[in-house]
């Protein structure tokens, strides 16, 4: 059976207590990279889920001199009979210089500068509208108009996350990659280590996969435990970056219930990250008797 082994290597053999640290280092760089591409695709499907339906109107301020008031409840008026339309609401000054401040300075800079009017529409869900016939109707009020959906703005964005996520899968695969590497170095050390023994043994009769199975077992227990201790830390890593994301009340970043439920997965990590170290000590140790023979 797979954990029935020969006690081939004294107790305290293979640096139990530094590999265990080693696969723990990993383990919690493994999961902080794929905790941080799977938050990046919640917030991402979050915010896109939010911004569907939403639509913005833009009214140059060129176009109707500073505030024309009734052209417009003009707009207003006839956004609230276009089908498919819910709610039509003029974004209010303050807020369009409050999102404008960061690129343009205070409110002494702006105080010049004609700024648009901003019409936010929310459409019935599941409903496109057609922005650009949507446009052309409210050009027969204030020339110049456009209509824009708001997720079309988002594609840069959306396009930079998916860079990124992808960026940190292959950190994943990378620290997995030099995971495996440190463990086939240390199952070399440790044949090294009791040539003698193993040598012996196998001379003597024992069977290739009863001397892998001894070193399968002991880098299972090596990669159970540094996996549960990496992904713990990570854990807590996580849940503290999660509080403090929460605290910022930013409409880019998911809520902690989405959040929770997408990592719960990455839960199972120690269990793949034993079988990745089982897997490849018995891969090593088969090919270095192999040479024996």
């Amino acid at each position: 059976m797979l954990f029935d082994h020969l006690h081939l290597l004294p107790r305290g053999a293979l640096s139990s207590r530094l590999i265990p640290a080693i696969i723990a280092t990993m383990v919690l760089l493994l999961t902080l990279g794929a905790a941080g591409a799977v938050a990046i695709d919640v917030s991402l499907s979050s915010f896109q889920a939010e911004l569907s339906g939403r639509y913005t109107v833009e009214l140059p301020a060129t176009e109707i001199g500073g505030i024309d008031e009734e052209k417009i409840a003009e707009v207003v008026d006839l956004l609230a009979e276009t089908q498919g339309v819910i709610a039509a609401e003029v974004v209010p000054a303050p807020t369009i210089e409050r999102l404008l401040q960061p690129w343009l300075g205070g409110q002494a800079a702006m105080a010049d500068l004609p700024l648009p009017v901003l019409i936010d529409i929310v459409a019935t869900p599941g409903t496109a509208l057609d922005t650009q016939g949507l446009a052309t109707r409210i050009e027969t009020i204030v020339k110049g108009a456009r209509v824009e959906a708001a997720v079309e703005s988002m594609d840069e964005i959306a396009s930079l996350a998916e860079v990124i996520e992808l960026a940190a899968y292959a950190i994943v695969a990378l620290v997995a990659a030099c995971l495996a590497a440190v463990i086939v170095f240390a199952t070399r050390s440790g044949l090294a280590a009791h040539f003698g023994i193993i040598e012996i043994v196998h001379q003597i009769g024992a069977r290739e996969a009863a001397i892998a199975r001894e070193f399968e077992r002991h880098f299972f227990l090596l990669g159970l435990v540094g996996g549960a201790i990496g992904v713990g830390l990570a854990g807590l890593i996580v849940f503290g970056l999660a509080q403090f994301a929460g605290s910022l009340d930013s409409p880019f970043l998911p809520s902690l219930n989405d959040l929770g439920a997408a990592l719960v997965p990455l839960g199972a990590i120690p269990v793949a990250v034993a079988v990745l170290t089982t897997v490849t000590a018995g891969v090593t140790v088969g090919r270095s008797l192999r040479r024996l023979t």
